[in-house]
């Protein structure tokens, strides 16, 4: 079901495409699209809908709703990005680089991805986020314990997100999302039953509360306090009929 909120600024994207206009909305979260893509089945027929997120495989995105004779590249620049380099002598996370731009009190809604190696992080966001945060004096000075200098970063057609996983190998006795969820986060059945149960699972960034809800090759299943993970295989059975579970967690 898409939030009414969302759903509303859809619609007001609609009307502004249909008069011409390329519209784009903030950065969505991967449960957003997947409730922006249900809604907007059968609504957008005529009209070019992308979801971008200043690079290909980006997980927070901006919508774009425009007529098909736009062209992308001319209205893509809404997005742009900038490099928070600390000085090497501190490890600084991702939780850092977002309390430390939070702080400033720029809206999440308004930053994407933050892109991070331990050291220095790439930040996508909005155009007017990025001129504030190049601004002199500089805004921000110091991420965690370290000082951090800012630059505009050109991001390159080939830019990479490297994420790190964590490979998973089981076995279960059936596909059925209960079953992934006990293997996957180390749980017994019943308690991965009542977390399913309780909405604290989703598949494909979908809340699902059904247990026998069935698990397939390329599914994303996140469990809440467990993590998100990426399902390889779930089809080869073994001798005694198990099913060969390969999945990978994101770290």
């Amino acid at each position: 079901m898409t939030d009414k909120l969302l759903a509303s600024r859809i619609d007001d994207m609609l009307h502004r495409a249909d008069r011409g206009e390329a519209a784009y909305s903030s950065f969505l979260n991967e449960t957003e699209k997947a409730e922006a893509l249900a809604y907007l089945k059968g609504r957008a027929s005529e009209l070019s809908v992308r979801f971008y997120g200043g690079y290909e495989g980006a997980e927070r995105t901006r919508l774009f709703i425009y007529p098909d004779y736009y062209d992308f590249e001319d209205i893509k620049d809404c997005i742009r990005a900038v490099e928070l380099k600390g000085s090497g002598y501190e490890s600084l996370r991702h939780s850092s680089f977002l309390g430390a731009l939070t702080s400033l009190g720029i809206d999440r809604a308004r930053m994407g991805d933050i892109v991070t190696d331990g050291i220095t992080a790439i930040l996508f966001a909005d155009e007017k986020i990025i001129e504030f945060l190049l601004s002199d004096p500089p805004p921000l000075t110091r991420v965690g314990r370290d000082t951090v200098r800012i630059s505009e970063y050109d991001i390159p057609a080939d830019f990479e997100n490297r994420r790190e996983y964590k490979d998973i190998f089981d076995t279960v006795a059936s596909p059925r999302l209960d079953c992934v969820v006990s293997s996957l986060a180390s749980l017994s059945r019943e308690r991965a039953k009542a977390l399913v149960s309780s909405g604290q699972v989703m598949v494909n960034h979908i809340p699902e509360e059904k247990t026998d809800t069935t698990v397939s090759e390329g599914d994303t299943v996140t469990i809440r306090s467990y993590g998100k993970f990426r399902i390889e295989s779930l089809s080869d059975r073994t001798k005694k009929d198990r099913y060969k579970l390969i999945a990978k967690k994101y770290i």
